[in-house]
């Protein structure tokens, strides 16, 4: 009997890290990896690729969501900062942009996955005590600029490999932040 009472609590308190919640944020996008929207971004060659092949690369703001449409201000204001805009700072692209004005437009994207799951002990986490989290996935931002039919400028940024762990405690637990005395003093 107490083999069987120690095996069930054994059972009971393993299972106890899947109680834990789990958060995933993600936007919609063709591309599964960071590798892949990275290489996708990489075939787009500034006065040579027009806008047709950058739609099938999945850069297309009408069929791949979460895609925005910037117009040529905002391309602008985006690419250079405000002491920056002399002619010969200017990449060619962005100065082709200023130029056609309204036939120049943006695709700011910024596709990502990232994943945060609470580890570590149920109850210290159940009871607020400690809370560990862990965060993993990547992000990938791209500015592609387009005047007229083609590409004239391109940038990328991101992160290909997030990985961050946060304890977070409270010494006392779920009295911690209950009786607040922020109006005590004044």
């Amino acid at each position: 009997m107490k083999n069987f009472i120690g095996l069930l609590a054994a059972f009971l308190l393993s299972a106890c890290s899947s109680l834990l919640p789990t958060a995933q944020d993600k936007s919609v996008q063709p591309w599964a990896s960071f590798e892949e929207a990275k290489a996708s971004y990489d075939r787009i060659e500034p006065f040579v690729t027009d806008l047709d092949a950058v739609r099938e690369l999945g850069f297309d703001p009408f069929k791949t969501p979460n895609i925005r449409i910037l117009n040529h201000a905002q391309v602008v204001q985006t690419v250079l900062p405000p002491p920056m805009r002399e002619n010969g700072a200017v990449p060619p692209g962005i100065v082709e942009c200023m130029k056609a004005r309204e036939s120049c437009q943006g695709y700011l994207m910024e596709p990502r996955r990232i994943k945060k799951d609470r580890v570590g002990n149920f109850m210290l986490d159940f009871m607020n005590f400690k809370r560990e989290t862990l965060t993993t996935g990547w992000k990938f931002g791209a500015l592609i600029v387009v005047v007229g039919d083609k590409v004239v400028y391109k940038q990328w940024s991101g992160s290909p490999n997030i990985q961050e762990e946060s304890v977070q405690k409270n010494p006392l637990g779920p009295l911690q932040g209950a009786g607040s005395s922020s109006d005590l003093y004044y």
